[in-house]
């Protein structure tokens, strides 16, 4: 009912006087001229609150949206390294380290973009999934770091640097004594 009194108001000049009475199935009735012989009682309607438009914008309005080759300076919003976690352990006899990233938005490979992954400030490879096995990492203390590139290896977004422990499990003979 509250709509419908919403309704009325907007549809009325703002002089108008609005009236509420009760119709015969008893329900509530709003208009600006009720029926003869019916008890309405007038009811006051508060001039709705409105503001100036800003001037600048229809400016804004009648700009051209962005086309699909434009590049935003903040096209990228994040891009995080969430395996292997920060100051982790990976175990690995084979020294494979799974990374995995989080980018948002999702890679634009139509433009081009590539993600570089640098292990211990090199290159260790350049690739369009979020998710690579890095190879042959000897044992010890590395950081790895992610980047969107677009076309000519200009950076767009960085991760921060993840620090990671890569253990290898070795088993050591115990020399037997002789009998």
């Amino acid at each position: 009912m509250p709509l419908l009194l919403l309704l009325l108001m907007l549809a009325l000049p703002a002089q108008a006087q609005i009236y509420q009475w009760t119709d015969e199935q008893g329900r509530p009735v709003f208009g600006d001229t009720p029926p003869d012989g019916v008890d309405a009682r007038p009811i006051r309607v508060e001039r709705p609150a409105t503001l100036p438009g800003l001037p600048e914008a229809r400016d804004i309005l009648q700009q051209p949206p962005p086309s699909a080759t434009e590049e935003p300076g903040d096209a990228y919003r994040q891009l995080a390294i969430n395996r292997p976690e920060r100051d982790g352990v990976v175990r690995s006899n084979l020294g494979q380290v799974d990374v995995a990233l989080n980018l948002s938005p999702a890679l634009k490979t139509d433009l081009g973009h590539r993600i570089r992954l640098r292990l211990n400030g090199d290159t260790a490879v350049t690739t369009q999934a979020d998710q690579v096995t890095l190879e042959e990492v000897p044992p010890g203390t590395h950081t790895v770091q992610a980047e969107v590139v677009d076309d000519d290896g200009n950076t767009l977004i960085r991760s921060d640097t993840t620090t990671f422990h890569l253990l290898r499990t070795t088993v050591q003979q115990q020399s037997r004594p002789r009998p």
